[in-house]
């Protein structure tokens, strides 16, 4: 297997780089994809647009960042700065700018369109990317510690946001958001990523993962899993209330089992980083099963809804942790960012159609027959899972085994 590498010097990440990177992706999150969990409806009572065209903008935008994902992850390979990280929270400021101008929805779908671009260049995946380019073999150890952090999105994002819609409205707080956006991201990122270069002959170049023997079965055996997660992680969430309270649970009942999710997806990944950490490629599974066992119990019992949440979250917030890990596990350090950008798109446009596809079935269907449709996708979650942990083995089984003949000849 040929392959192209940068050389760069290994930075050493310090408690501001993790605390900094982690900050970064809040307030990334919370100007992207959550913004619109606290500011649809009063975008909906002033405009009189449709919660289908509102939430169809999002969903058009995660289509977008899916679209860019692979020319940003040959970006952040081949520039000598990490240019994508630096400059999202100017593109996303733009995108909250145009939106809390927009009086027609022409100009709100343009919005969203350069939010989507802003979320390829920054979120997660541009993230993990970069983490893989400029910190090597601290890469595993430093994207536990960032989506730790970054759990809080949720609840810090939505604090903010809720504040400024209640004291400024809903505009206002769309200009606000993209201030802290525009001042913040920039030098956060200067100052955490160190100011290295690539050599003059390799730095302009892309640097594609080139493969042998099984990887390309590998390469498509992940962007399998890793689009199912979405689908499933997506399809159950954003549907949990109605999930919840159409086997008879209370509203109030439903937020409370629902106030689990957030904690477990945050406590395992706490626990990957104080107990003995379990293999990328164990994660995966053990992440796979986790959100199946979750699914089961959602649907056997309403005495199980609580454990079967916190299952779920917990399978959740293994496989935030893979989409990064796991990659860097299988082909290495060379030309990983590139690889995470083309392994991101399927998943982001599943992702965006998730919402269209699951509101129709539990709309024409039943929570029943919603939930029976999700099971069946963890299930081949699990088995493509299983599969993946089985070609590793056996292809690592086999290296060892020539290693050893050709010791004895």
């Amino acid at each position: 297997m040929k392959t192209i590498s940068l050389s760069l010097k290994e930075a050493t990440p310090s408690l501001f780089t993790n605390l900094g990177l982690g900050a970064g992706q809040i307030l990334l999150w919370g100007g992207s994809y959550f913004i619109l969990s606290v500011l649809s409806k009063p975008i909906m009572a002033e405009t009189g647009w449709t919660y289908q065209m509102v939430y169809g903008a999002l969903s058009f935008s995660m289509v977008i960042s899916g679209l860019v994902l692979p020319f940003v992850g040959r970006m952040i390979q081949s520039l000598r700065r990490n240019h994508m990280l630096r400059y999202t929270g100017l593109v996303m400021a733009a995108g909250l700018l145009i939106m809390g101008s927009a009086h027609n929805y022409r100009m709100f779908m343009l919005a969203w369109a350069i939010t989507g671009i802003a979320m390829g260049m920054g979120l997660y995946d541009a993230l993990f990317a970069s983490i893989g380019k400029y910190f090597g073999k601290s890469t595993r150890n430093m994207i536990v510690k960032v989506t730790l952090i970054s759990s809080l999105a949720p609840t810090i994002s939505w604090l903010i946001t809720s504040y400024l819609l209640e004291n400024m409205g809903w505009r206002n707080t769309c200009f606000i958001y993209a201030g802290i956006l525009a001042l913040g991201i920039l030098p956060l990122h200067f100052f955490v990523f160190p100011q290295v270069s690539a050599p003059a002959d390799e730095s302009s170049k892309s640097k594609e993962v080139t493969a042998t023997g099984p990887e390309p079965k590998l390469f498509l055996l992940l962007i399998c899993s890793f689009t199912m997660g979405a689908v499933l992680t997506t399809g159950v969430i954003i549907n949990l209330i109605d999930i919840l309270t159409g086997k008879d649970h209370t509203m109030a009942a439903s937020l409370v089992i629902i106030s689990f999710l957030g904690p477990s997806q945050a406590g395992v990944r706490l626990l990957e980083l104080i107990m003995p950490p379990a293999t990328p490629l164990k994660m995966s599974v053990l992440s796979a099963l986790s959100m199946l066992a979750g699914l089961v119990l959602l649907m056997v019992s309403n005495n199980l809804a609580i454990p079967g949440v916190i299952l779920f979250g917990m399978g959740n917030g293994m496989r935030s942790v893979v989409r990064g890990t796991l990659p860097l596990s299988l082909f290495g350090e060379s030309g990983y960012a590139v690889l995470i950008g083309k392994l991101g798109r399927w998943p982001l446009i599943a992702q965006a159609v998730t919402p269209v596809i699951a509101g129709f079935i539990m709309q024409k269907f039943s929570n029943m027959c919603f939930l029976g449709v999700f099971l069946i996708i963890a299930v081949i979650n699990v088995f493509v899972s299983v599969i993946i942990y089985g070609t590793v083995k056996k292809t690592q089984q086999g290296v060892h085994s020539s290693q050893q003949i050709k010791q004895t000849i």
